[in-house]
C-alpha cells in the first residue's frame, strides 16, 4: 500500500514561518506535500493577465520553492479548478489529512466546503486553522453573547483579550524534514 501522505495547501499564507496549517501538517510527523492552486474561478475573471496580485502571489511561490529546493522538496502548483486538483490528489496519493488556513471570504468558504466534501468522500480528513487573524468575528463578543456596536467596548475587550493570551506563533523550521521528498 501506498505511504500515507498530509497535503499543505497554501492560499493567502504564502510564508514558510509563523504558519499555523503548515506547522500542524509537519508537526503530525506524516510526509507534507505542500501545493498551490491558482484557481481558474478567480483568474479567469481578473481583467488583465498582468494583474499585480498575481504578479506578487508569483513571485512568492519562486521563493518559497528555493526554500523547499534547499530542503529536498518542492511546491506543487497547479493552474485548475480547485475541485479538479483535489480529484487529481485523492487519484494519487493515500492522502490521510489536508491542512489549510481558513478564508472569510465566501466563495472561499464554499471552496473549502467543496473541498471537504470530496475528500471525505474518499474518507480522507481536512483540518483548517486560523492564521492571519487575531481573532476570529465570535472570539471578541459582549458578555451576552451578541457582537458589539460601539467600538469603545469592543477595543477594551480586544484589548484584555489579547493581553490575556498573547498571539501564538508556529515555529515551523523545526519540522522541514517532515515534508515529502
Amino acid at each position: 500500500m501506498q505511504e500515507k501522505i498530509n497535503v499543505l495547501w497554501f492560499r493567502r499564507d504564502l510564508r514558510l514561518d509563523d504558519n499555523a496549517a503548515m506547522y500542524h501538517a509537519l508537526k503530525s510527523g506524516i510526509p507534507v506535500l505542500p501545493i498551490f492552486i491558482f484557481d481558474r474561478n478567480i483568474l479567469d475573471k481578473l481583467e488583465t493577465k498582468a494583474d499585480a496580485r498575481v504578479g506578487f502571489i508569483h513571485a512568492a511561490l519562486i521563493e518559497m520553492q528555493k526554500i523547499f529546493i534547499q530542503h529536498g522538496t518542492a511546491i506543487h502548483c497547479f493552474h485548475d479548478l480547485p475541485e479538479t486538483v483535489f480529484k487529481i490528489l485523492v487519484s494519487k496519493y493515500n492522502i490521510d489529512t489536508v491542512y489549510f488556513n481558513h478564508d472569510y471570504e465566501s466563495y472561499g468558504i464554499s471552496r473549502d466546503q467543496k473541498i471537504t466534501e470530496i475528500l471525505h468522500v474518499h474518507n480522507y480528513k481536512s483540518l483548517s486553522f486560523k492564521d492571519h487573524v487575531i481573532f476570529e468575528k465570535d472570539e471578541i463578543i459582549k458578555d451576552d453573547g451578541k457582537p458589539y456596536t460601539v467600538f469603545t467596548p469592543y477595543s477594551r475587550k480586544w484589548k484584555t483579550i489579547f493581553n490575556q493570551n498573547g498571539i501564538k506563533q508556529f515555529s515551523c523550521k523545526k519540522y522541514y524534514a517532515n515534508f515529502l521528498k
